[in-house]
């Protein structure tokens, strides 16, 4: 090829060059103000808990639960139940009780909430005071999703 055909041909592709350029850029430009739109095939996911840790079962003592320390949990049923002792005397009472209702609930997860209103050491007659997303770690700490 010649000088001039040489030229011309970069002259060509230099255009071509441009104007996909120009033409990505418009393509940026309408698809950052136009929202993404997921597809059918795309299902809407609301924000899921992980699933928990339960310790074994047994006593830990000064864990997390709902953002206060407390003297202690006893984890029961392969961590089906968490009882918490919120005063600390001795001997130990439960005064508090997380547990599952819900078999879709992932391990570690808990969704009802009692108080031991009454005093009686069981959770069976008292009514269910709180309900949400609960879930424990390895530690024994427990936190509201």
């Amino acid at each position: 090829m010649n000088r001039p055909g040489l030229v011309a041909l970069s002259a060509l592709l230099c255009i071509a060059c441009q104007k996909k350029s120009a033409d990505s850029t418009a393509v940026a430009s309408a698809s950052a103000a136009a929202p993404a739109v997921p597809g059918p095939a795309a299902p809407a996911a609301a924000p899921v808990a992980p699933a928990g840790t339960p310790p074994p079962d047994g006593k830990y003592e000064r864990v997390v639960v709902d953002g206060v320390t407390v003297p202690m949990i006893n984890v029961m049923d392969h961590g089906a139940v968490v009882l918490v002792d919120t005063d600390g005397k001795k001997p130990r009472t439960w005064e508090e009780q997380y547990k599952r209702k819900k078999s879709s609930l992932l391990t570690g997860q808990y969704d009802l909430h009692k108080t031991n209103a009454n005093g009686n050491d069981t959770f069976e007659d008292d009514p269910i005071d709180r309900e949400g997303l609960w879930v424990i770690d390895a530690k024994g700490n427990i936190t509201k999703h």
